[in-house]
């Protein structure tokens, strides 16, 4: 009898095994596939919105106030999830990464997607790090949101945003440590810092990518007032130089047909240029490489002394004043995925190839009960699209 029980045990396990989903339970990182003529890859941004629940109003209104006035220590996350202007979003916002994620994993089931490349805020308000409320939030806003179809079966290569680094060191430990081993699709690097570098590799051609954490650049998340101050950003800010050394370094020893730089803030802008990240856009030049980035909530494309700054931080929650309402200022904006009622909601594709990038702008159509805030005729054609044919340098 006790043999039986044994036997079933095994088989119960085995069993188990095949019929689960792969990526719970290898705990090493996918990549993408090697070899393919033409490499079709999805670049997204500014999604995390679900599972985030904000501070109770009696907390925010009422009582945030009072401690604050009587000089107690109050956590910066704890600050941050009374955000007036994300708890007048969260509802619309979670609905938004719904159902925009259908439509990437519709567009990229079509396209053939074998990869998705992130630009950060992967979690909002204040990110996630390792305690059960963080875990809660990692299945909730990435593993099960991503979960069907195309999504199913490809790596993410993903970067940090601000809101990732809300939590401090925890909270990038989680992202660039424990959410890897937690599910194989999350791609983080092989040495759990939050920088690093990956070549996709295809028939006859390569492109380097490099990530980076922009927040380490920005000055103002250096005063104490900022929700992003803390033990991590401070750390990293003094630090800031070993990335752009990182970067000289892995763009110069690459021989790729194409080169990359993957982070969140933007150099380029329509709300707002963080020129702080002048020291990683000159090495950019250097090389002929393409600036990937997501910060602003809309869909965007800029040129500026030859370089594509390519923006895609439309998953979420999009904001039209991020670009400009539409408005192109200046013969830099080439593409603004906004209105004067909203920006659009999409993401962008790059089919790789020796000869070219081709660089696809995806917006679908809103529609709402009340009327379409954004239309878009045949959401699954690109509404914008260009080349880029001058190989790196």
């Amino acid at each position: 009898m006790i043999v039986g029980v044994k036997h079933l045990a095994i088989v119960a396990a085995y069993l188990g095994g095949v019929f689960a989903k792969r990526h719970h339970a290898t705990g090493r990182s996918l990549v993408a596939p090697v070899g393919a003529e033409v490499l079709t890859v999805g670049v997204i941004g500014d999604y995390g919105w679900t599972g985030w629940t904000p501070n109770p109003d009696h907390f925010c209104l009422e009582v945030l106030p009072q401690l604050q006035a009587a000089n107690i220590t109050i956590p910066m996350e704890v600050v941050n999830d009374c955000d007036p202007g994300d708890r007048t979003y969260i509802s619309n916002a979670t609905a938004l990464q719904t159902d925009t994620a259908s439509y990437v994993g519709q567009v990229c089931s079509m396209k053939n997607c074998s990869a998705l490349i992130s630009v950060g805020d992967n979690f909002y308000d204040s990110g996630v790090d390792f305690t059960t409320g963080g875990i809660l939030r990692f299945q909730a806003a990435w593993v099960d949101m991503y979960s069907q179809g195309v999504f199913d079966y490809i790596p993410w290569y993903q970067c940090l945003g601000n809101h990732d680094v809300v939590k401090g060191q925890s909270g990038v430990d989680f992202e660039t440590k424990v959410a890897p081993i937690y599910d194989d699709r999350w791609y983080f690097g092989t040495k759990g810092l939050p920088y690093y570098s990956y070549d996709l590799i295809g028939k006859d051609w390569n492109a380097t990518f490099v990530v980076l954490d922009s927040d380490c650049f920005i000055n103002k998340y250096q005063e104490n007032t900022s929700v992003y101050y803390n033990e991590y950003t401070q750390k990293c800010h003094k630090q800031k130089r070993h990335q752009v050394e990182f970067l000289k370094n892995e763009f110069a020893k690459s021989k790729a047909d194409w080169k990359f730089i993957q982070l969140h803030h933007p150099y380029m802008s329509s709300a707002g240029n963080f020129s702080e990240l002048l020291p990683i856009v000159e090495v950019v030049e250097k090389h002929n490489g393409i600036v990937l980035n997501g910060h602003d909530h809309c869909l965007a494309h800029y040129v500026y002394n030859s370089t594509n700054y390519i923006l895609s931080g439309a998953a979420g929650y999009p904001q039209a004043g991020d670009c400009n309402n539409g408005v192109k200022l200046g013969p830099f904006a080439k593409f603004l995925g906004a209105n004067e009622e909203t920006a659009a909601n999409g993401f962008v594709t790059l089919d790789i190839s020796k000869s070219s990038v081709n660089v696809e702008y995806y917006v679908r159509d809103m529609q709402f009960i009340d009327g379409d805030l954004y239309t878009v005729a045949h959401d699954l054609k690109p509404l914008y699209q260009f080349k880029i044919t001058e190989h790196a340098k």
